[in-house]
C-alpha cells in the first residue's frame, strides 16, 4: 500500500485532488511499464479476463486514434453538462493518453475540492486532445462497465428515480457501437450486462458478488430472483418487472 499526498484533506468529497495525485504518481513511476491503466475504488470488481478481452479489441483501432491517446469506460449524462466517464466503475486509459493528461495536471482543477473526480478528469482529458469513447459491448451493444451495483441491475430497484430515468433516457438515444441505426438502451435483468462486462461498481457484500456472476455467466439457482427471469420470455424482463 502507498501512501500518496494530496491538496486538502483526507475526505470523499475532495476525490478530484485524490484523483490528480493517484494519476501523477501512476505517471511517474510506471508509465513505460505498461500500455493501459484503470482506475476506481475499492468497492469496484473486475473481471479480468474480460478487461484483456476489451484492451485487445482497442489494439485493433485504427493508428491515428492509438497516437491521439484514448480514455474510455462507461459514458453519462447529467443534465446540460458534456458527457464525461462514470467513475464508479472505473476507467481505462492508454499510455499515450496517461502521459498527455499528466503534463497537463499542473493546469487540471488545481484548486477544485469535489467529489466529482469523474467530471474533471474527463473535462481535462478533453482539453488534451484525448479520445473519449465508450466500452460497450461491439456486437450486442450492451453495457460492460456498470457504475450500478448487480442487485439494480438485475430488478431495477434501490436507485432513485431521478437518476436511474436520466441514464435510461441517455443510454436509450446511444446508437449502436457498430450498428448506427439501431439504438440499443439500458435493459434490466439478465441482458442488463454484456457477458464480457468489465466493472461492476458497490461491490460490498457476498451476494452482490453472487448477482455479478449470474449476469455475467447466466448462472443462479431457479428459486431466486435471476433464475426465475432466466425462464422467462416476456418483455417484462427488460422492463424491471421482476
Amino acid at each position: 500500500m502507498v501512501g500518496i499526498l494530496h491538496r486538502g484533506e483526507e475526505a470523499y468529497k475532495n476525490m478530484v485532488q485524490k484523483t490528480r495525485s493517484i494519476w501523477s504518481y501512476i505517471a511517474t513511476h510506471y508509465l513505460d511499464q505498461f500500455d493501459y491503466f484503470h482506475i476506481g475504488g475499492d468497492d469496484m470488481h473486475v473481471i479480468v479476463e474480460n478487461m484483456r478481452s476489451l484492451l485487445l479489441e482497442h489494439e485493433s483501432e485504427p493508428i491515428d486514434a492509438r497516437e491521439e491517446g484514448r480514455i474510455f469506460g462507461q459514458l453519462a449524462s447529467k443534465g446540460s453538462q458534456a458527457l464525461f466517464l462514470r467513475g464508479g466503475a472505473g476507467y481505462t486509459i492508454d499510455r499515450i493518453g496517461l502521459k498527455k493528461l499528466h503534463e497537463y495536471m499542473p493546469k487540471c482543477s488545481t484548486k477544485v475540492h469535489k467529489p466529482a473526480e469523474d467530471n474533471i478528469i474527463t473535462m481535462c482529458s478533453r482539453k488534451v486532445g484525448l479520445v473519449l469513447g465508450d466500452n460497450r459491448d461491439s456486437c450486442t451493444g450492451q453495457q460492460r462497465s456498470h457504475s450500478m451495483h448487480p442487485g439494480v441491475l438485475s430488478v431495477a430497484r434501490g436507485i432513485s428515480t431521478s437518476e436511474f430515468d436520466e441514464q435510461l433516457k441517455f443510454w436509450g438515444l446511444l446508437p449502436h457501437p457498430t450498428e448506427k441505426t439501431v439504438k440499443v438502451g439500458m435493459k434490466i435483468g439478465f441482458e442488463a450486462a454484456s457477458n464480457h462486462s468489465v466493472t461492476f461498481h458497490q461491490l460490498r457484500y457476498n451476494s452482490w458478488f453472487v448477482r455479478h456472476h449470474a449476469l455475467i455467466y447466466r448462472a443462479c439457482p431457479a428459486n431466486t430472483i435471476l433464475g426465475k427471469l432466466a425462464n422467462r420470455t416476456d418483455d417484462s424482463i427488460t422492463e424491471g418487472g421482476a
